[in-house]
């Protein structure tokens, strides 16, 4: 069998990583294209039988072109499955669809409301469309499969949910690494450092973040905020320097060993004001830090309150501040959930059950 994977930009990141090595150990030729313009990720060099290709036709005004390479690649390449990633990938495949052949055309949906929140009209038509169109269509977590049918009205019900798997050799505990990396952004051994990773974008919660930290610091003067991720806002830039916090936030940018950032943390909140799986969340946990999250998307698909983290109203800084304030002070309290946190995360969302459902619905789809 041979599946191709679409993304609208870099295929490097750990879910193409995994997922090409699961699938290669089980004799499926891989492809991986990117409809944007980039090169291949080092990994690659592993599996010297998986080739990549950079279409160059990303966005909207391209989308022409795009349909077109697609449906070149599917047939020059003898696609099985074209499993597609984001927005423009889906929408090439669904204009090329009568122009791929035999090739199965899967949809991904990793996203709940972002469209809605940051797109026109037209874009949530065509989210919509594009998954009608699709011969299959995966997601990734329950939340997100229930928001597609009951919010955005997909009129199917075969809609399949694939949870994400990760690495945990990579992101685990590694408390050495833990300790450089605190140096090197300042933080003393006595300092509570809270942090969140993701990129600066509307909808990421980052502000409700900062105004929930800046209760946090009055209670709590050894507590730092480090914040990982690409981009800038306008807005956190505003809320920083309102609430004059220049001093106890560290922005690290982004880093491509982002277990040394978590190992930096103490604890981990995830503010976003919508999601589809909650895909740090389970990072955060599987390097052993106590999480407080927003109840949104899958992020109880990944928490059971209380046990193995804490989940919060969205968009209410004094929740975030109550729960991080709770965790600062019950230090058992915060060993437990740490502690059945990587416990959990480990048992359900490894990179080997990620390759074995995949596994199961390509040949169920074949079939």
């Amino acid at each position: 069998m041979r599946v191709c994977h679409l993304c609208d930009g870099s295929v490097a990141g750990d879910y193409f990583r995994n997922i090409t090595a699961g699938l290669t150990a089980n004799g499926f030729e891989v492809v991986l294209a990117e409809l944007g313009s980039g090169s291949a990720p080092k990994w690659i060099a592993d599996h010297p039988n998986v080739v990549h290709f950079s279409l160059d036709a990303n966005g909207s005004r391209k989308i022409l072109a795009a349909r077109r390479k697609v449906a070149e690649l599917a047939r020059d390449e003898q696609i099985d499955i074209l499993h597609t990633h984001l927005f423009y990938s889906g929408l090439a495949a669904a204009f090329a669809k009568k122009r791929l052949g035999d090739a199965r055309f899967v949809m991904m949906r990793h996203h709940t409301s972002v469209v809605r929140m940051l797109g026109t009209p037209f874009h949530v038509r065509a989210d919509r469309w594009m998954a009608e169109k699709a011969d299959h269509v995966l997601t990734v977590s329950n939340a997100a499969r229930r928001y597609m049918t009951q919010v955005d009205g997909i009129r199917r019900d075969d809609i399949e949910v694939a949870y994400l798997g990760f690495d945990f050799e990579q992101m685990s505990p590694k408390p050495e690494e833990g300790v450089r990396t605190r140096l090197k952004f300042g933080f003393r051994d006595e300092d509570i450092v809270i942090g969140y990773v993701a990129n600066f974008a509307a909808g990421k919660g980052h502000v409700q973040l900062i105004t929930a930290f800046d209760a946090i610091r009055r209670q709590f003067p050894n507590a730092k905020l480090l914040l990982a991720g690409r981009g800038k806002l306008a807005e956190v830039d505003d809320a920083v320097g309102r609430l004059g916090l220049g001093r106890r936030i560290v922005f690290a940018g982004w880093h491509d060993d982002v277990s040394a950032i978590y190992n930096a943390m103490d604890i981990f909140v995830q503010p976003s004001l919508s999601e589809a799986f909650s895909q740090v969340l389970v990072e955060a946990m599987g390097c052993g830090l106590p999480v407080v999250a927003t109840d949104v998307g899958g992020a109880s698909e990944v928490i059971e309150n209380g046990t193995n983290g804490l989940l919060i109203a969205p968009n209410d800084p004094t929740a975030i501040a109550d729960a991080v304030g709770r965790l600062i002070v019950d230090k058992t309290e915060r060993s437990s959930i740490a502690a059945q946190g990587l416990t959990s995360v480990r048992e359900r969302f490894s990179a080997d059950r990620m390759v074995q459902r995949h596994l199961e619905l390509y040949r169920k789809f074949l079939n």
